[in-house]
């Protein structure tokens, strides 16, 4: 299995070295009083804003792909719009791949990888000019950066388990992101953590970001998974919890009902890879496998019926206590004729009417709005 892109701070200062040592980034930043400055707790967001980079109108000689793919990735974290570069010795192979290879990187950065529209590029025998196009500005970005510390600062509190900080922060973007599909001209910015955050309006890949963003700041290991859901390009995250790795879509769990209600979801938080791929198709190779099973929101919750026999139990507990909503996961495959033949079952002398939703693939049941 190829090791996963995610954010990792020894591969971090590691990067950061070998651009003090291309004369990339001063340093005078990452060293002060003989050690290294990095907080883990917190995400490097602003490495270029409080640094000088290498401007772009000085040479930069550039000799192997591994130090194109470092200084592009210093470009971008600069927020640089154009720089020229002299390679004299890299092939016009070697500076695609070490272009591409950066953008990809970028994903060890959260926040960075959606903000890059694109890039264009020209070369000759000894130079490359380069031009990376935003989504958004930087000072879009920034104010993206102080609006996610301020959302940490508000929901995570000392003491949370990684769980609680994972739910509290699916909670959040569910409450305040609607999922927004029609692009129109100048509003790419719904890819991104900015649109998410700032504007609230926010496709899959800006959900993905901001989640990234805010688990990173809490201090939860992330990954951006890139792949497909109903044959479209889809965007959702793994999280690691407690040294196992668990699926989070949270896109998925704000659906926009008929009507525009939108209604909060827990199907595809913290599920498997084999749960994840009954609706999701990714390069499983690409990422840890997810197996975790005990953080599954329902299992965690103790909303999870193993059995037939334990649905019929919670249900008629549920109704005898004369409950407005409840959620249940089943251990077993349901689909809407299972549900409605539980709950006719069920109905004489127990209720009048309900409403309720099925998900047939994650297998899970949303009763509410109970009349007794």
């Amino acid at each position: 299995m190829r090791k996963s892109r995610r954010f990792n701070p020894i591969k971090f200062i590691s990067l950061v070295l070998l651009l003090i040592s291309m004369g990339l980034i001063a340093n005078n930043y990452f060293w002060g009083q003989d050690e290294i400055i990095f907080d883990s707790s917190k995400v490097i967001s602003h490495i270029a804003s409080q640094n000088k980079l290498f401007s772009s109108d000085q040479e930069d000689f550039i000799n192997t792909e591994e130090e194109l793919l470092a200084a592009v990735v210093a470009m971008i974290l600069a927020w640089e719009g154009e720089r020229e570069f002299m390679i004299p010795a890299l092939t016009y192979e070697q500076v695609e791949a070490g272009i591409q290879s950066a953008i990809t990187s970028m994903k060890d950065y959260p926040g960075y990888y959606s903000a890059v529209s694109s890039t264009e590029s020209a070369t000759s025998d000894v130079s490359l000019s380069l031009r990376v196009n935003y989504k958004i500005t930087k000072t879009e970005f920034d104010t993206s950066v102080k609006k996610a510390e301020a959302i940490v600062d508000e929901i995570i509190q000392d003491g949370m388990t990684p769980f609680e900080k994972t739910l509290a922060i699916h909670d959040y973007l569910v409450d305040h992101i609607v999922y927004t599909k029609d692009v129109e001209a100048g509003e790419e910015y719904i890819y991104t953590m900015y649109g998410a955050l700032i504007h609230g309006d926010a496709v899959c890949q800006g959900y993905a970001e901001a989640f990234h963003y805010l688990s990173t700041m809490a201090g939860l290991e992330t990954i951006i998974i890139q792949g497909t859901a109903g044959e479209q390009a889809h965007a959702w995250n793994l999280v690691q919890l407690e040294e196992e790795w668990y699926h989070v879509d949270v896109t998925w769990d704000d659906p926009v009902m008929p009507g525009g209600t939108q209604v909060k979801r827990y199907d595809y938080m913290n599920i498997t890879s084999e749960q994840m791929s009954k609706d999701h198709q990714y390069i499983a190779e690409d990422y840890p496998v997810a197996t975790g099973k005990q953080y599954n929101y329902y299992v965690y919750m103790d909303l999870y019926a193993e059995q037939a026999s334990d649905l019929i139990k919670r249900l008629q507990r549920f109704f005898d206590e004369q409950g407005n909503k409840i959620e249940i996961k089943t251990g077993y495959d349901i689909d809407q004729i299972y549900v409605e033949e539980v709950l006719s079952q069920l109905q004489s002398g127990s209720y009048r009417s309900l409403q309720y939703s099925v998900n047939p693939v994650q297998n899970t049941i949303i009763l509410s709005d109970v009349i007794y």
